[in-house]
């Protein structure tokens, strides 16, 4: 016989899914205390559902210390795909729920910090305008993030992520657009120093190297004609940190090689000035990554296309 509370457990296979729930949140916020606050229960509450999920499984998910929790190699694995599947039915209630003209839920955001600055930030202000039902929480950081760990629903970048051991494959990659490059500087480092005509001349300017950029942040490749030439350039200031570059160049300190999305107010503001026009070579694209589903988000539909539309505003075609 049944009793009334076993058949209110939403149970398949033995497992209960307010079980995996309360785990997931206990792994997130770090404590069975801080997710009990989450949840309006006691400390108490939690530790026993997460109990009977590591009963279910007859495996141990957690060790457990006076005020923190730390997952064990088999809570790893299974906390992974929790956040998964977790994601999934959030997704798909948002969908279901947002069938008419609202979207709701929660969309998180992971992106490189050039592209996160310059591009992502304004989309999500544009969609946040055009959605303001769906809470947006947006991360940036130079290195890769495992969506699967983090509970990102997508990953905005222009690097290639080929090399990267961390970063998760069973991703679907997303083309945006073309990511071209500039060379630059403002109209007071040009007063103070010949205008280079070609390439080549690069070699004698105070050249402001980003240190990030692949393969050789030196080596600047430009075409001429139908040929292609690289140029071997330095200078007297070198950054990882994009902003630095462009403020640097805005404010006469020397010639700069970057992302035409990071400097295209102020190419059109006059405070820049674009060298070689369409001479620059670069094959980086923005890219999107998210997690291979039978369906897309229709909160992430929707903010793709946002950002795509803010992209081609900003690099015409």
């Amino acid at each position: 016989m049944v009793s009334s509370s076993d058949a209110t457990r939403s149970s398949f296979d033995g497992l209960d899914l307010n079980d995996i729930v309360i785990f997931s949140r206990v792994v997130q916020h770090g404590s069975f205390t801080a997710a009990a606050k989450l949840f309006g229960k006691s400390p108490s509450y939690m530790s026993k559902h997460v109990t009977q999920l590591e009963n279910a499984l007859k495996l141990t998910l957690l060790n457990r210390s006076t005020h923190n929790v730390f997952l064990t190699d088999a809570g790893t694995v299974f906390f992974d795909h929790c956040v998964r599947i977790l994601s999934e039915i959030e997704a798909a209630k948002a969908d279901a729920s947002g069938l008419g003209s609202e979207l709701i839920g929660t969309l998180r955001v992971h992106s490189t910090p050039g592209v996160g600055q310059a591009l992502v930030a304004p989309a999500i202000i544009d969609f946040n305008a055009l959605y303001p039902s769906v809470k947006v929480e947006l991360t940036v950081s130079a290195s890769s993030v495992n969506l699967m760990e983090r509970g990102v629903d997508v990953v905005i970048g222009s690097r290639d992520f080929d090399d990267d051991d961390s970063f998760h494959t069973g991703l679907f990659e997303r083309k945006l657009g073309p990511a071209p490059y500039v060379i630059c500087a403002a109209p007071a480092y040009l007063e103070r120093h010949p205008r280079p005509s070609q390439p080549s001349d690069l070699q004698h300017h105070n050249c402001l190297i980003h240190t990030t950029q692949k393969p050789d942040p030196r080596l600047w490749s430009a075409r001429l004609g139908d040929e292609n030439v690289t140029v071997q350039v330095d200078g007297i200031f070198h950054s990882n940190f994009e902003s630095a570059i462009v403020l640097a160049a805005v404010q006469g300190a020397g010639v700069a090689r970057l992302p035409l999305y990071s400097v295209a107010r102020e190419i059109r503001s006059g405070e820049l000035v674009s060298l070689f026009e369409s001479q620059i070579i670069s094959r980086r694209v923005i890219k999107a990554f998210y997690p291979k589903s039978r369906f897309v988000p229709k909160k992430l539909r929707a903010f793709l296309a946002i950002l795509e539309a803010r992209l081609k505003e900003t690099v015409p075609e």
